[in-house]
């Protein structure tokens, strides 16, 4: 077996293993995502799976590219080794808008279409602020629900637009009574966490 051939089967395993992380974790955020929480781990988990897929999809390309040519060339007659490799080319091109489209779609998960904020009072609170990368008017607001998980509790309208939440002084308090004060710039935001507010 030659360099080019273990390289390509490495890349291909890879490859494997990435799509399989991505399932496993988009899975995860997606039954998360149905009971209203959020799987956040250091960022929201759709992020890492994205960042997954991206990489399983450019390593299974350069994998393939490595390893069939090196396969086709091993056919030992002429007429079988053109059929199948003109047969893999007219299959590459027909595959290259789908896997183009997946592509640009997870590379903008993965580089995120929004901000997602952390703030942490000082008694160890934290919640998250999600905003919209658009026009920013959509801002969402969750409290932590367990370890990797935050519930999400309101809309914020009051924080949403220009300038971005991420570009304000925005700081965490605890205001008593179980909730807490987002204050962005001007703009302060009451904050029941779930289990005040049910």
């Amino acid at each position: 077996m030659k360099r080019r051939e273990i390289g390509g089967t490495g890349l291909i395993i890879a490859a494997a293993l990435c799509a399989w992380a991505y399932q496993a974790i988009y899975g995860a955020y997606r039954a998360a995502a149905r009971e209203r929480l959020l799987l956040y781990i250091g960022i929201p988990a759709d992020s890492i799976a994205s960042w997954l897929l991206v990489i399983a999809i450019l390593t299974g390309a350069v994998g393939l590219l490595l390893l069939l040519p090196a396969l086709i060339g091993r056919l030992p007659k002429r007429v079988p080794r053109r059929t199948v490799g003109w047969t893999l080319g007219v299959a590459a091109a027909a595959a290259v808008p789908y896997f183009g489209l997946t592509l640009l779609f997870a590379g903008l998960g993965a580089f995120g279409t929004g901000d997602t904020m952390k703030f942490v009072a000082a008694d160890g609170t934290s919640v998250l602020v999600t905003q919209d990368g658009f026009d920013g008017d959509s801002v969402v607001l969750y409290t932590q629900h367990d370890e990797y998980h935050y519930k999400r509790v309101r809309d914020a309208p009051e924080i949403s637009g220009w300038p971005r939440v991420k570009d304000q002084e925005c700081r965490l308090e605890s205001a008593g009574g179980g909730e807490l004060q987002l204050t962005c710039g001007e703009q302060t935001v009451m904050v029941v966490p779930e289990e005040a507010g049910e």
